[in-house]
C-alpha cells in the first residue's frame, strides 16, 4: 500500500466481509480496522456497514462515523436499492440504481 502510495496511486478498499473464513468476527472487525484509514475510497455493503458500526441502522450518522480525514469517498451498496455515497462536503447521496455502485467495486 505504501508503495503505491507513494506513486499516487488511489487508494481504494473493499472489505469483502466473509466471517465463515475468519477466527473471529472480532478479529474480522480489527484486521478489517488495521488498514481502514490508509484507504481514500471505501465501498461496504449494509451489511458490513452494520457488522463494523454495531448498529442496525443505515443511514448518514451511522455512515459517518467510519469517515477518517484521508478518506475521499465512502459508498454503502444498499441491494435492489442502489447504493449511498459519501463525501467531504455532500452527504448523504442516494442513487437508486445499483449500476454505478457495482462499476465503482469492480
Amino acid at each position: 500500500m505504501e508503495v503505491a502510495k507513494d506513486a499516487g496511486a488511489l487508494l481504494s478498499y473493499d472489505p469483502n466481509l466473509r466471517l465463515p473464513l475468519w477466527p473471529s468476527p472480532e478479529e474480522a472487525r480489527e484486521k478489517i480496522m488495521s488498514i481502514w484509514d490508509k484507504a481514500e475510497v471505501i465501498k461496504v455493503s449494509d451489511n458490513e456497514l452494520e457488522f463494523l458500526t454495531g448498529s442496525d441502522k443505515i443511514d448518514e450518522e451511522v455512515a459517518m462515523s467510519l469517515w477518517h480525514p484521508n478518506l475521499k469517498l465512502l459508498l454503502v451498496t444498499l441491494g435492489d436499492k442502489g447504493c449511498n455515497y459519501y463525501t467531504k462536503v455532500m452527504y448523504p447521496l442516494t442513487h437508486p440504481h445499483s449500476l454505478l455502485c457495482n462499476f465503482i467495486s469492480l
